[in-house]
């Protein structure tokens, strides 16, 4: 969102279109399900991600046809820094041919130091912060790291699409609200769940809070059983991308895994109290903005970027206590209720 935020404030006048993929079958969130609304982008072209070498071939081509139809001037490309030099080189090449010609954020793109054996892995800017990068060495100008504009420009239609879905749920609005993200595609990245039911139990003792858990429609039962073994809290899983970004917005802080959710919760102004495994470098997807706590622990496997940690069984994971976590959501609290009360 903030390179977005960045080419829409410097190209004010510019018909600004967005590049995305779809994965209807993978149940995940993509670009344009959080752009649709905000009026960054005038129009929203998508493609298939094809599997199989007809299959690609037949979606590259009606996507290059797509392409030099609309005889687009420029690209701004803002591939993840995990793309390749080769992966990179196919792209201009593709992107040429479609009948493009000037090309920003295609010169630089951050490398990360490799993993030495025996040694930490170095943290590493954001993302965010990366692909800011990339636009200001392309002459854009960009906010300074950790300032960029992250929201999703909500409106009075989402606070009332979101209170419409929570007048039949069972919620206390006198008590202050916890976010709760337990869930992630990868295995690797999910904290034990019992020990979510372990902090915010602890957190609803304390300090009264009401839990609300978020994530998609598979972390709808995970979340009714953490809900059961509290006795109480609102199961906000699988909600519209949106109303979720608003119902974030009225959290005193969020706790959770890796995943969308911390990230949306951040674009939302909540503060992060984020459980990283140390599958990758860290700092690289830590929750964008001041004010978060992030608990990871290194490990000798570190940086090993599996989905499924099979034969460690988490071990970066299980090394991060209860009473860390705890302590840290506590802290964040205790700072709200000096600063704001509860």
């Amino acid at each position: 969102m903030p390179a977005f935020w960045a080419l829409r404030g410097h190209f004010r006048d510019a018909e600004l279109s967005l590049l995305c993929d779809v994965q209807p079958d993978a149940g995940i969130v993509v670009a344009r399900d959080l752009v649709t609304q905000t009026g960054i982008f005038d129009r929203i072209l998508t493609y298939p991600r094809a599997t199989g070498l007809l299959r690609k071939f037949w979606s590259c081509s009606q996507l290059a046809f797509r392409l030099r139809h609309l005889r687009f001037d420029t690209l701004v490309y803002l591939a993840p820094i995990a793309r390749s030099e080769p992966q990179i080189h196919r792209d201009r090449r593709f992107f040429r041919a479609c009948g493009i010609r000037r090309f920003i954020g295609m010169d630089y793109v951050f490398r990360p130091p490799p993993r030495a054996d025996g040694r930490p892995l170095p943290e590493l800017p954001r993302e965010v912060d990366l692909l800011l990068d990339r636009l200001r060495r392309s002459g854009i100008p960009v906010p300074p790291p950790g300032r960029a504009r992250l929201d999703l420009a909500l409106t009075e239609a989402d606070e009332a699409r979101l209170d419409a879905l929570l007048a039949d749920k069972a919620i206390d609005h006198s008590r202050p609200w916890v976010a709760v993200g337990p869930g992630s595609k990868m295995p690797a990245k999910r904290w034990p769940e019992d020990r979510y039911g372990a902090v915010v139990k602890r957190l609803i003792d304390r300090y009264s809070v009401w839990p609300v858990v978020f994530g998609g429609p598979e972390d709808h039962a995970c979340a009714e059983r953490l809900i059961a073994s509290w006795g109480e809290g609102t199961n906000a899983a699988g909600w519209p991308i949106r109303a979720a970004a608003a119902a974030l917005g009225r959290c005193r802080l969020y706790l959770g895994n890796d995943t969308g959710t911390m990230h949306l919760a951040a674009s939302a102004g909540t503060r992060c109290v984020a459980v990283f495994s140390a599958r990758d470098y860290p700092g690289r997807w830590y929750p964008y903005g001041a004010g978060h706590k992030v608990l990871r622990k290194r490990a000798p496997c570190e940086g090993c970027m599996l989905a499924d940690c099979v034969d460690r069984k988490m071990e970066c994971m299980r090394s991060i206590a209860v009473e860390d976590v705890s302590a840290a959501c506590c802290e964040m609290l205790d700072e709200t209720v000096r600063r704001d009360g509860l």
